[in-house]
């Protein structure tokens, strides 16, 4: 019997990593039935229950048991506090408490500077290699995901799976983050860089296939990265087999509801990531006034919802649209946060249109026939990566979440106010769209196959 190994690359904590790698074993089940899957991801132990009620067939390891690397890095961290106390100590018997403490702002830069021009690869890679040393695989699929920072945690995870897999090795579809390769390039130094673009090309190179969501990201790859041609290619999201997850017949969406339901789901990190986190309160603001335009011009049922088991950016939106209305309307919202793949499911599969600055939300909602409008840095690239490829209209489905223009309600507003009024048509598109490109979702599997018979 053949092993084969299923890695994803981040904790299954953020359901859309966790959906990626699900849909790749369940797509390994029907079309390699006799094979041993193992599913491996960071801190599974304490992500585990995001697959709960699901039929997995599959071994489960904890890839880099967060424990230990945490344990590395309060060690690491400790070792400087403890230099820093002693220097502080020092300091105080020596001048006045409001002095500048000199060991404590050099310890800082130092810091700083090494930071800059270094990382913990090869320690991360050390001590998680040692955790997988008793492993050995005939072949591999790792999850999809994107690619962006900090970039040497995915090679880190390539060059691990790769140390384990005799044979095959092929990448289901990622996305190449664009703003995050110039955002890495832009705060590193030129030597750190070089060093991390040279490790990827690398590491990427030992993949017998690799393919992408779509084209911008297989530009990427193909004209900056330089990985061959015949090795690279483009395939639907894995996310867009959420429907292979679940079978429950009896959805919400069948039954015949009289109020549309609008699931929005909001985030906030990508402002902070990015330096431009200027734009925080007016992409809040913006949220707020749709919210009461939906709420003023249609009898509808809005859902504030999350790809994350927790999320903060609910509880800020919550808090202006508080300041603004007195709490009236805020009563009026459902917050609904998926703590598992088949509660995700359920949500999108009973909403109407979707909202979402999460990928996975709308690739979500899309599999499922849903409208969704995708509020997302367009320079990003994994949202134009998947409207491309579906061949769905980019201005009706996206907004630019790093254009302060695009980012006005009215423009949300009309988008949306468009939908609504069209709601048949859309939902056909959408439907037709994904079906016309869901063929292409068993590739990366099929790939691997093929490869593996070769052998």
């Amino acid at each position: 019997m053949r092993k084969v190994v299923v890695a994803g690359v981040v904790t299954p904590r953020g359901l859309g990593d966790a959906l990626q790698c699900c849909v790749t074993v369940k797509l390994l089940n029907n079309l390699l039935s006799e094979a041993d899957i193992t599913l491996m991801c960071p801190d599974l132990k304490n992500g585990f229950f995001v697959f709960k009620n699901l039929n997995i067939n599959a071994n489960f390891v904890d890839l880099n048991p967060t424990g230990y690397l945490v344990l590395w890095r309060l060690l690491r961290s400790s070792l400087i506090n403890r230099h820093k106390s002693r220097s502080e100590k020092t300091e105080v018997t020596k001048r006045k408490v409001n002095q500048p403490r000199m060991h404590s702002r050099i310890i800082k830069t130092a810091k700083k500077v090494y930071e800059k021009y270094f990382t913990f690869y090869s320690i991360d890679k050390f001590i998680s290699s040692g955790f997988l040393r008793s492993f050995k695989f005939d072949a591999g699929i790792i999850g999809g995901h994107t690619l962006s920072e900090p970039i040497y945690r995915c090679i880190v995870e390539y060059d691990i799976i790769s140390s384990v897999v005799n044979g095959s090795l092929v990448m289901s579809p990622i996305s190449i983050s664009k703003v995050g390769l110039e955002h890495f390039g832009q705060k590193t130094s030129i030597f750190k860089r070089t060093l991390m673009i040279k490790r990827l090309r690398r590491s990427l190179q030992r993949f017998d296939f690799i393919y992408t969501r779509g084209p911008q990201s297989l530009e990427i790859l193909r004209d900056y990265l330089g990985i061959n041609e015949q090795k690279i290619g483009v395939a639907l999201d894995s996310g867009f087999g959420l429907r292979l997850i679940h079978n429950s017949p009896a959805t919400s969406k069948t039954l015949k509801r009289e109020k549309r339901r609008i699931i929005i789901v909001p985030r906030k990190d990508y402002f902070y990531i990015y330096d431009r986190k200027d734009l925080y309160p007016l992409y809040l603001n913006t949220l707020t006034e749709f919210i009461l335009w939906l709420y003023e011009n249609f009898d509808c049922e809005i859902v504030l919802s999350s790809q994350n088991i927790v999320s903060n950016v609910i509880h800020d939106l919550l808090h202006v649209l508080r300041r603004r209305k007195n709490d009236s309307y805020s009563k009026l919202l459902q917050v609904v946060i998926p703590k598992n793949l088949v509660e995700a499911y359920e949500l999108y599969d009973s909403s109407d249109i979707v909202v979402t600055s999460r990928m996975h939300g709308g690739i979500s909602a899309l599999s499922l026939g849903v409208p969704a409008l995708f509020v997302l840095p367009l320079v990003d690239t994994k949202v134009l990566d998947i409207l491309l490829f579906l061949g769905l209209d980019i201005n009706s489905f996206s907004v630019d979440m790093f254009d302060a223009d695009a980012l006005k309600s009215e423009n949300i507003v009309n988008k949306i106010g468009n939908v609504l009024e069209n709601l048949d048509y859309y939902k056909k598109t959408v439907e037709a769209a994904v079906n016309k490109a869901l063929p292409t979702l068993e590739l990366p599997v099929k790939t691997l196959i093929n490869l593996l018979e070769k052998r």
